[in-house]
């Protein structure tokens, strides 16, 4: 199963390409059925959970957006921004599934994704290779396909982290969503505010579980949290991970399309 920076600017260029179309009127009967016929997103492992139900499971937490989109809507024509941010969140989703990972939910210009349950390193392991693989082929591949539209650039960055994550069912009998909740979604949401364009910054505890990679880097000032004069400090840590992108490709032919949780080290 081969899945390149190559496809992932076509996946990109394609969907963006199609909704300029959509949003300018010029598209053909089926595609407009196509964009109807969708999957939703969310882990299938819960949902099957009724309102008020929740499971919590460990796992590994991921944000990826695309960095200072604020500012090319106030520039840009909305549509344009919108079919863009659409286009590659589509290349964000399938980045993430093809590295075994869940689309849990789309937040604005960013994806919300889930790696597990199942062994604690091989999920968080393809989840930064999945960040690595997307921020690499946005870099390499649709920047300069866009540069050939005369686009602007797009930036990107992302924000990980690992622990218990709970799914809840929420809402009434007749309207309701899954919500994933817990402290390594939050602060993997830290994470991605505190990265840069093109860095990939991790939590604590998912770098506790590689405590001999040189890769990470711990970063100051950490975050603190006090409760009744008690203060606890919870760092975040740089992932270098432009050495890390030879491995990505075999990675993914390895899962075949299998989640992380059919994946175990030994």
């Amino acid at each position: 199963m081969r899945y390149t920076a190559s496809a992932f600017g076509d996946t990109v260029l394609e969907q963006y390409e199609r909704r300029r179309r959509v949003s300018k009127g010029q598209f053909l009967a089926h595609e407009a059925r196509e964009d109807h016929e969708t999957i939703a997103l969310g882990h299938p492992d819960f949902s099957s959970l009724q309102v008020g139900e929740m499971r919590t499971v460990p796992m590994t937490a991921l944000f990826i957006d695309l960095r200072d989109f604020t500012g090319r809507s106030f520039w840009d024509p909305q549509e344009q921004v919108a079919d863009l941010a659409h286009a590659v969140l589509a290349g964000f989703i399938e980045t993430v599934l093809s590295h075994g990972g869940y689309p849990l939910g789309l937040r604005g210009d960013g994806l919300f994704a889930g790696f597990g349950p199942g062994d604690d390193r091989v999920g968080a392991s393809f989840a930064l290779a999945a960040c690595a693989f997307a921020l690499n082929a946005i870099e390499e591949n649709v920047n300069p396909r866009l540069d050939q539209l005369n686009v602007r650039r797009v930036q990107a960055r992302a924000g990980l982290d690992f622990g218990e994550i709970t799914f809840v069912r929420t809402g009434s009998p007749g309207h309701s969503e899954i919500n994933p909740v817990g402290f390594a979604a939050n602060f993997a949401a830290k994470c991605e505010k505190k990265a840069n364009s093109w860095e990939i910054v991790a939590g604590e505890n998912l770098a506790k579980l590689f405590p001999d990679a040189p890769q990470f880097t711990k970063l100051y000032p950490p975050k603190t949290y006090t409760r009744d004069d008690h203060t606890e400090r919870y760092h975040f840590h740089d992932y270098r991970w432009r050495g890390t992108l030879a491995h990505s490709e075999s990675l993914i032919e390895e899962l075949a399309g299998s989640p992380v949780s059919a994946v175990s080290i030994g």
